[in-house]
């Protein structure tokens, strides 16, 4: 009997059909210690669409890294929560809470998962590096089932108690980078959608969900991870080199405005600046609304993105300049107490507009600059001729660097001639 008829990073399928094999699975992960959430095909009156719900009461009060529960309420999952039909969830024979994510044998994020499920930090509170632990890699004929505590999304919405709230999930986030990229790990997709927090609720409305959240945050308990590596890469440098750089087609162009490398049309870019460019323009979408309380945003956040690829911070140092400025951040400011006011994208906001004179100088040497002359013309160039634009900027940097290259090695051969 083949078990899985499917190739999981398959997006062509009746989600049904999907649903119902994984209700099929359920006795082969009950051997194993994991039972699935209840499939419900046809709703129960509160969803009118078929969804998961949990098999058995939620427990009490669980250690790390399982999640902390919201209500008496039952978290059931559905909509996204399902990774286009890859990842159910479970609990395990004490009730608590996981992820089940389906996975091709041989994968590059088989690969990276099981590297991290033997890092021995991931299970230590104390040196804990903000990704989402592996609890379980269990073999499946030629795939693997992944098994991690589930956690809750995190709504694109600053609704932290404080900004340096904000600045400890932020905080957060780099740590996450910065491990990933010291094991040489190219997240590739770093986005909001790919951010958890240790919480789920029951509750219907969201309300009362941000009040758990604000409880849980003033008393230091959530945490903050990047998790699907779907994408990842591990860069080893065996095979990639010490300092690695990938074609631009290697990432897309993706649902929003990406960073300014994919976004002129680079030939090449380094991926661990790449991670970094995504994470300051998440940063900027969910923060820069609220830079004149927090000014020290500004230049962190201009280092993320900026266009000039040597200036632009690498995790660790981007991470380094947040623990520098943390306790510059005001407690007291709500980073709620607005809505947010800018609809455009990172690399047209001003975010050194308004901020004192004095500030200004003083931080000058962050600020990025790189938007003006020429790349501001690519990118009303850009505006205008949409895809056929980038084509053109993307064909003129490659033809650049074909005669350039041709050039210098030219000259390095009629260096060595005299040199001879």
């Amino acid at each position: 009997m083949v078990l899985i008829p499917f190739d999981p990073a398959d997006v062509r399928f009746e989600i049904e059909d999907r649903w119902k094999w994984w209700d099929s699975m359920r006795g082969w992960l009950a051997e194993r210690g994991y039972t699935l959430y209840d499939y419900l095909p046809e709703g129960d009156g509160y969803r009118t669409y078929a969804h998961w719900k949990p098999s058995r009461p939620c427990p009490g009060p669980v250690d790390f890294p399982y999640p902390y529960m919201g209500s008496d309420d039952d978290p059931t999952g559905y909509g996204n929560d399902y990774g286009e039909g890859r990842v159910v969830f479970a609990q395990d024979n004490e009730g608590r809470h996981l992820g089940v994510k389906l996975l091709k044998g041989g994968s590059e994020e088989v690969k990276i998962l099981k590297f991290l499920k033997d890092e021995p930090c991931l299970r230590d509170l104390e040196s804990f590096p903000y990704v989402l632990p592996v609890l379980d890699l269990l073999p499946c004929e030629d795939h693997f089932f992944a098994i991690m505590p589930r956690w809750g999304d995190i709504n694109f919405t600053p609704w932290f108690p404080t900004l340096y709230h904000a600045a400890l999930h932020m905080r957060c986030l780099l740590k996450a980078l910065t491990f990933l990229h010291r094991c040489r790990i190219f997240h590739r997709d770093v986005a909001h959608r790919n951010i958890l927090v240790n919480r789920l609720t029951g509750f219907r409305d969201l309300d009362s969900t941000y009040l758990m959240q604000f409880e849980l945050e003033e008393e230091g308990k959530l945490k903050y991870v990047l998790f699907d590596f779907d994408r990842a890469i591990m860069l080893d440098e065996e095979t990639y080199g010490q300092s690695p750089m990938l074609p631009i087609h290697v990432v897309d162009r993706g649902f929003y405005a990406p960073p300014y490398e994919r976004l002129l049309g680079y030939p090449d870019f380094d991926p661990f600046k790449y991670d970094v460019a995504c994470l300051g323009i998440y940063f900027d979408e969910t923060f820069g609304d609220y830079i004149p309380d927090a000014p020290l945003f500004a230049p962190l956040i201009d280092g993320m993105v900026t266009a000039d690829i040597e200036k632009r911070f690498s995790a660790a140092q981007a991470l380094a300049f947040m623990d520098s400025i943390l306790g510059n951040i005001l407690q007291t400011i709500p980073s709620f107490k607005q809505s947010p006011i800018w609809l455009g994208n990172y690399y047209d906001r001003d975010r050194w507009k308004d901020l004192p004179e004095d500030f200004v100088s003083m931080w000058a040497s962050y600020r990025d600059n790189s938007f003006s002359g020429m790349i501001k013309f690519q990118m009303w160039f850009l505006h205008r001729g949409r895809m056929l634009a980038w084509y053109a900027l993307y064909g003129c940097r490659s033809a650049y660097r074909a005669v350039s290259g041709i050039f210098k090695s030219i000259f390095r051969f009629i260096f060595s001639m005299f040199i001879i």
